[in-house]
């Protein structure tokens, strides 16, 4: 995993295609990294991987099916070793087909995949293992392989999401990456057949870098020409206005912060020095911080334009429903929090000890965990106790960004981003929690709201310095960036004219007098 693999993943051009970035991440890290492991020793690989490589194939990763998802371990689907080498590929029923990877016959480009099955010899299972697997060849599938394109997800550029199966498809020997042999530790062995899963945990947490840069840019350039008239008759940019400027300089903060953090966190999963579950966990607490700061932040972002915000063409709503995505592709975000929190908290293995162990962050998390230790130590020490299930595990995730804010943090001071940045952030942060800062850190509420006005007063007058840092004016292609791209935008628009005449009130007719009879009795 080279720099330029994680450059990728933070690359702004991503913010404009959710769709392509979900191709490319699949092909790039899930199948093609999987394949590579095992390429390096096996020559008749390569070509495949080359392939991969070079996009002349689309290369998929089935592993999840209709009824495994958070159980991928239990999954259904089997290879079975015949008399003569070659493996028989089978879904034994609906709940067993592969979901949701793209796997339709289209754009004439073919399509292969690691396809993740139990592997039986001899009437034993002998574990999980990733095969490669032919799908079609861009106009049909092959012969026993069939996908169920689904509906498309919403707001998001068209991905064919499929539901897969296949009706005993036959494979050759070379199909198999990995041995035939029983592993001793049926859940190590899952567990390093798709390590790549936990790759795109952190690779897909860095894509919230991308998307908040670009829509916090548009939002800025929005707010800065975007004009109204105030009570005493100036007219002045909604950006003057402090509840225009918190949103947006959050998000510059957050995205300064955030690279410092991928950086950091990328140098230390590549160390293989270190514990493997400790790696997992760095990409655990980045996705958990990382995702979370994208999904408030773009929502918030979307109201702040207005009704500009409901409409695709902007593609801040469709980055808020891409990152809905995210937070669930290569390990539910919860999911992976209770996970790591629960080894945490167990002394299994330990995170990376803070840098600054002083700041605010620092001990905020320190303070998450002893509460979480408390409530341990009441149940006796048993994990699995009742009272954990429903006081603990809610609140796990809260623990896990915890740590991931605080390793942000300490990652933007090392890295000298600017001051005014660094404490916006940790203003952010602070109000995030604000309860726990009033009881455990001192911090009244209006102590905080003073923390962020300060930080606020010193980022203000350096908004044109941060906006040009983010790199994103060649990718925000929004219409309401400029008056002049907003008339332009306008133009290419159906227009309606025409000379119909529509009467919504008749006139009432006018009264005469009333006429006054007189009767003669």
């Amino acid at each position: 995993m080279t720099p330029k693999f994680w450059e990728f993943h933070t690359d702004n051009i991503h913010a404009l295609d959710g769709g392509a970035f979900t191709l490319l991440t699949i092909q790039y890290n899930l199948a093609g990294g999987t394949l590579a492991a095992f390429a390096e020793k096996r020559p008749e690989l390569r070509p495949l991987m080359d392939k991969i490589m070079k996009f002349d194939v689309s290369a998929q990763y089935l592993l999840t099916e209709v009824g495994h998802g958070l159980d991928a371990p239990n999954l259904e689907t089997t290879a079975t070793l015949l008399a003569n080498g070659d493996f028989d590929l089978h879904t034994p029923h609906p709940n067993a087909r592969k979901y949701m990877p793209p796997t339709g016959p289209f754009g004439g480009i073919p399509r292969i995949a690691v396809v993740f099955a139990q592997l039986m010899v001899n009437g034993e299972n002998r574990g999980i293992r990733p095969f490669v697997v032919p799908l079609g060849d861009g106009k049909e599938m092959c012969k026993g392989v069939t996908a169920r394109v689904v509906p498309q997800r919403g707001g998001i550029k068209p991905v064919d999401h499929a539901v897969t199966s296949f009706n005993h498809v036959r494979l050759p020997a070379t199909a198999l990456l990995g041995s035939l042999a029983r592993p001793a530790d049926l859940r190590a062995n899952f567990i390093s057949c798709i390590w790549r899963v936990s790759v795109g945990s952190l690779a897909l947490a860095t894509m919230a870098i991308p998307l908040i840069s670009v829509n916090a840019y548009v939002a800025a350039r929005y707010s800065l020409r975007r004009i109204v008239t105030a009570s005493d008759g100036t007219r002045v940019p909604i950006m003057s206005f402090r509840t225009q400027q918190l949103p947006i300089m959050h998000a510059i903060a957050q995205v300064a912060v955030m690279r410092a953090h991928a950086d950091d966190a990328a140098r230390m999963y590549r160390d293989v020095s270190i514990d493997h579950r400790v790696r997992s966990g760095i990409a655990a607490t980045a996705k958990a911080s990382m995702t979370h700061h994208a999904w408030s932040s773009l929502a918030t972002l979307t109201e702040r334009i207005g009704a500009h915000g409901m409409f695709e063409h902007n593609n801040i709503l469709q980055s808020e429903l891409l990152m809905r995505g995210i937070r669930i592709a290569e390990g539910d975000v919860l999911v992976l929090s209770i996970r790591l929190a629960n080894e945490l908290l167990l002394g299994r293995y330990s995170m990376p000890k803070p840098r600054h162990p002083d700041c605010l962050l620092s001990r905020h998390e320190a303070g998450l965990f002893a509460e979480c230790r408390s409530l341990l130590s009441k149940a006796g020490g048993n994990h699995r106790h009742e009272s954990l299930a429903r006081l603990l595990l809610p609140r796990c995730l809260p623990l896990v960004q915890a740590i991931g804010h605080r390793m942000a943090y300490e990652a933007a001071l090392d890295a000298n981003v600017p001051r005014p940045l660094v404490d916006l952030y940790e203003a952010g942060i602070v109000l995030f929690d604000s309860g726990w800062y009033v009881e455990s850190a001192g911090l009244t509420r209006w102590d905080q709201f003073e923390m962020e006005d300060k930080a606020i007063n010193a980022a203000m007058p350096h908004l044109e310095q941060y906006l040009l840092s983010l790199g994103a004016d060649a990718y925000a292609v929004s219409p309401i960036l400029t008056q002049e791209s907003w008339e332009a935008f306008l133009d290419e628009m159906p227009i309606y004219t025409g000379k119909a005449e529509l009467s919504l009130l008749s006139t009432p007719a006018l009264q005469s007098e009333p006429v006054v009879v007189q009767a003669h009795l």
